[in-house]
């Protein structure tokens, strides 16, 4: 225990300056932090350049600086007692090797994480949140802080022998990933990958420690840096060989005889009037398919979490899109729905006008909407429960902005009828028609007791959206006396649909591309 304290106040007593400076941007931001609750964030969004520099600016710059003072501070601390080449001094002196690897993480603990723990509790306080009854919370955010950041860049200071040496190590992993998600955008179905992404997670965990641990008993640097590069690769084997298609139909299964279908989906007719020729700068050619629905449950909540087209053309011609994620959430008074999958150039010129037959899987996700309670907006600071602390923002939005503890809600769904909207109305606008619905929903799957970050307090803003509220010029927003209702919808079941439409001519559903217009400062987007 001596030589480990003694190591420790040898890195103190060195390591000062880097201390110091992290700490000072650490209690910045924690300054900054507290001055966008209290509403500069809105100063700065919509006031100017004055609040342009007060809070956003600062805000940016402290959320970059602040982990990279952090990494500098350990990859110094790390490099001190060099693993790295034949001229280890501190082997003579003797340090023995697990002596100095606490020494380490004490120092890292005591200098990055516990400092940032007691910001986070003066923070949570600060916000109005009692910070010991978020104990399990804190140290959950530390977990994530530490697997997520600490241990990695630990593990490079590890097999680099300077500050050099691991800028260059950074920016060969940027490439990499890089790389990675140019493969990724190219494998088809990659977005559905939660079991791989867990193995994947789990492979880089067990690998930072497999070579810290090596490193300080064996210092065995080649190795070390092989069995970074086979992480590397085994990442690559996993993105190519995840069966994605498996992972769907587990997820998704097919409804069984008998089973209601949560949502009745049937094709509209085609909207020709905007077809417009193919330009040589298109390299993709954008096809929507619109939909009918009906059938919802006044209760439920159906969700387009994935779709996958197939197309069968003449001569035996056949095209797969592979599952793409989709997150359209239909509600019981929706009516009408699309989904849009992409074409090669080449491809839509060869079939445009040909009669295809097209099989569109959907996967559902139905969720149960519950807990519902009628809401009036107060005016000046509310609680909502299982949220935080919220206000109604004096901005050109006019949104409810709240801070929660630690982590937003799982499920949270705003619904407003914008006939009973309190806001004044402003030029151009006008009161919309009774029961015209907008809803804003806040949902994740994340179910941990806190959510990745440096600070505990969480901004959640609430604007409930409806489908046109924008091209009709209504009057939108919540202000105070505002009334809302207010859910938790829970997930109840997940199953897949499949549509089949013969005889479908591609060029009439092509959705015709974004055309920008203007001059001087005013820039107008066009279909």
């Amino acid at each position: 225990m001596y030589q480990i304290l003694n190591i420790f106040r040898k890195d103190l007593r060195r390591y000062w300056r880097e201390i110091a400076v992290s700490v000072a941007l650490l209690v910045a931001y924690a300054w900054n932090d507290v001055k966008g609750w209290a509403g500069e964030r809105n100063v700065a969004a919509y006031g100017g350049i004055g609040g342009l520099f007060s809070y956003q600016l600062l805000s940016g710059l402290e959320t970059v600086l602040l982990p990279v003072a952090w990494a500098f501070l350990i990859v110094r601390v790390v490099q001190g007692e060099a693993l790295v080449g034949d001229r280890q001094f501190w082997i003579t002196r003797p340090y023995e090797w697990k002596k100095l690897l606490a020494a380490k993480v004490f120092f890292v603990v005591l200098t990055i994480n516990l400092p940032m723990l007691i910001v986070d509790s003066v923070l949570l306080a600060k916000a109005g949140f009692p910070p010991a009854h978020y104990v399990v919370g804190l140290l959950w955010m530390q977990l994530l802080f530490l697997l997520i950041l600490i241990l990695p860049i630990a593990t490079l200071a590890t097999v680099t022998a300077s500050v050099v040496q691991m800028i260059l190590a950074v920016l060969g992993i940027v490439l990499y990933m890089i790389g990675v998600a140019a493969l990724v955008s190219v494998i088809p179905s990659s977005g559905f990958s939660d079991p791989a992404d867990s193995l994947q997670f789990a492979l880089l965990i067990a690998t930072c420690v497999a070579v810290i641990l090596w490193q300080y008993a064996r210092r065995n640097t080649s190795g070390s840096r092989w069995l970074i590069a086979g992480l590397a690769v085994a990442i690559i084997l996993i993105l190519v060989t995840t069966p994605y298609n498996s992972i769907m139909n587990r997820e998704f299964p097919r409804l069984g005889a008998g089973e209601p279908i949560p949502v009745q989906l049937a094709l509209l007719p085609a909207d020709t009037s905007q077809n417009a020729q193919i330009s040589n700068n298109e390299k993709e050619i954008v096809i929507q398919i619109p939909l009918s629905t009906s059938g919802i449950a006044d209760d439920s909540i159906v969700v387009l979490s994935g779709v996958l087209v197939s197309l069968e053309g003449p001569n035996g011609w056949r095209w797969n899109s592979g599952w793409e994620s989709h997150g359209t959430s239909l509600f019981p008074d929706q009516r009408k729905t699309q989904v849009e999958f992409t074409l090669k150039k080449k491809i839509f010129e060869r079939i445009q006008s040909d009669s295809v037959r097209a099989r569109i899987s959907i996967a559902l996700t139905v969720y149960r909407d519950q807990n519902r309670r009628e809401f009036v907006t107060p005016p000046g600071e509310f609680p909502i429960p299982d949220v935080g602390f919220c206000t109604t923002e004096a901005s050109y939005l006019r949104e409810i902005h709240c801070r929660a503890p630690l982590r937003t809600p799982s499920s949270l769904l705003i619904t407003s009828d914008l006939s009973e909207t309190t806001c004044a109305a402003r030029e151009g606008e006008s009161r919309a028609a009774n029961h015209k619905i907008a809803r804003n929903w806040n949902h994740h799957s994340d179910s941990g007791p806190a959510e990745f970050g440096i600070s505990p307090v969480k901004s959640l803003d609430l604007f409930p959206w409806a489908e046109d509220y924008a091209s009709s010029r209504v009057i939108s927003g919540i202000c105070p006396g505002t009334p809302l209702t207010i859910s938790n919808p829970v997930l109840v079941q997940q199953s897949r649909t499949e549509l089949e439409f013969n005889n479908l001519r591609l060029a009439d559903y092509r959705l015709p591309p974004v055309r920008t217009e203007g001059g001087g400062f005013g820039v107008f987007i066009t279909h």
